[in-house]
């Protein structure tokens, strides 16, 4: 490699690393679960407080379980489960949606 490539990688490697930098720390902790079913916000839970919550819409449940500052859908009666596998949610503005029963819960 001539010594303008080696100088042109190395730079591209620091922007790389002082973006994920940047990323990784300057996320915000939640300390509210917003619950939003059909556009209107439903109920509203304390992300430090440990709770599992039924959320009954007309199409169906979700089970909320909220535990170590983080939140996530254990269980739903939703035919394609997409809210269940969604990875649980700790920063604001991170979501999780089930559309079949018009469901999202909002870190914020």
């Amino acid at each position: 490699m001539k010594k303008k490539e080696i100088i042109f990688f190395l730079i591209i490697f620091l922007l790389a690393g002082a973006f994920c930098i940047f990323h990784f720390t300057t996320h915000t902790s939640s300390t509210i679960v917003s619950v939003s079913i059909n556009g209107t916000e439903y109920k509203q839970f304390d992300l430090s407080k440990d709770q599992n919550y039924t959320i009954q819409t007309s199409q169906g449940y979700n089970i909320l379980q909220i535990q170590n500052h983080t939140a996530t859908v254990t269980e739903a009666d939703c035919p394609d489960q997409i809210c269940v596998h969604q990875k649980s949610i700790r920063n604001t503005g991170e979501l999780i949606v089930c559309l079949p029963h018009k469901v999202v819960i909002e870190l914020k």
